[in-house]
């Protein structure tokens, strides 16, 4: 299969803003009026930038596997596929449920352990893991979809999927009224599933691109605005629609980055270094790591970057050391081979 370039540098991206957007959440959740508004904003400047990751990971994996034209039996493509998310998924749940354990979070039980992991209870950033599953799941079914469908096929689901899951979910929002229709077939993340493989099938026309690019703009700034200005009118209480992944907001913001990846930065880029290839590569294991770094072994470091350096600095510092340690640690477990699959 052909390898596209851009993708590696998007999902580059991708791992450095979820690590951001984690590190960036303790300045936007506190009070503004109480712990002063330029820390805030400059959490919300980060986050605002970060908030496209997570579309764009599922849209990677949309874009190689949708366009994957080889055939396999649905047992031989769920087994692959599967078995790189289970292992990790059972091997980091119990990694994370031993060090909440340790810290107090909860009570130490195998059936408590068990509840949480059917439930996705356990950490924070595994949700993610959980999505895949069930995107892996469908892949095969929206695989024969999408290859017996024209660009205007494409363009009506994605189109059910904006109206079902982005505009009503904003209707919502601001007037909390929504139409009762049942589209469940193109809500939540299938949909950046298919646009993934739209992007990449489908090449825009220059004025499109450039388009896109008023969008990009349109979708960041949109969201640092409109986020300040909710946050301001709830008396300093967190606006979070526009962070939201279904957001208007984040999703022009991924539809520009992709396109941005794709069409302008990385359009003629045919290769890439051997340290950013391993960093792409090991983005799922950095992204199962990073939260461990974090949240339990260098919690009072980053406590003081925090202490010692104002927002706008103290985050991206903390994202480097983070980014730093997580890589060292996926890159020893890779080096171990009855725990490389932890880290696929």
């Amino acid at each position: 299969m052909k390898r596209f370039y851009y993708l590696d540098y998007l999902r580059i991206y991708a791992t450095i803003a979820v690590i951001t957007i984690h590190v960036s959440a303790s300045a936007v959740r506190a009070n503004p009026f109480e712990t002063g508004l330029s820390g805030w904003l400059s959490g919300n400047f980060y986050e605002s930038l970060a908030r496209a990751s997570v579309p764009i990971f599922i849209m990677i994996s949309g874009a190689l596997l949708l366009n994957d034209s080889r055939s396999l039996p649905y047992s031989q493509f769920l087994k692959k596929r599967i078995s790189k998310i289970a292992i990790p998924l059972l091997s980091w749940s119990i990694i994370y449920y031993l060090a909440g354990s340790y810290s107090n979070e909860y009570e130490y039980s195998t059936k408590n352990f068990i509840y949480k992991l059917l439930t996705d209870d356990i950490i924070y950033h595994l949700w993610f893991m959980y999505t895949i599953i069930g995107l892996y799941l469908i892949t095969p079914l929206v695989k024969i979809l999408m290859q017996h469908s024209a660009k205007r096929d494409v363009e009506y689901f994605l189109g059910l999927w904006i109206f079902a899951s982005v505009i009503l979910k904003f209707m919502v929002y601001l007037v909390d009224f929504s139409i009762k229709i049942e589209l469940f077939f193109v809500t939540n993340f299938v949909g950046y599933f298919v646009l993934g493989y739209y992007l990449l099938k489908y090449q825009f026309s220059k004025k499109n691109i450039l388009y896109s690019q008023i969008l990009l703009i349109l979708g960041l700034s949109g969201t640092f605005f409109l986020t300040y200005y909710g946050t301001i009118k709830n008396q300093g209480s967190l606006e979070q629609y526009w962070y939201e992944y279904h957001s208007i907001s984040v999703l022009l913001t991924s539809v520009g980055l992709f396109t941005l990846f794709k069409d302008i930065v990385f359009k003629s880029k045919q290769d890439i270094n051997a340290f950013l290839n391993w960093f792409s590569q090991s983005s799922f294991g950095i992204f199962l790591v990073h939260v461990l770094v974090l949240n339990y072994l260098l919690p009072t470091v980053f406590e003081k970057i925090n202490i010692q350096f104002h927002s706008i600095i103290a985050i991206p510092m903390i994202v480097i050391v983070v980014l730093i340690v997580s890589s060292m640690i996926t890159y020893i477990i890779q080096k171990i081979p009855v725990l490389r699959k932890m880290v696929p």
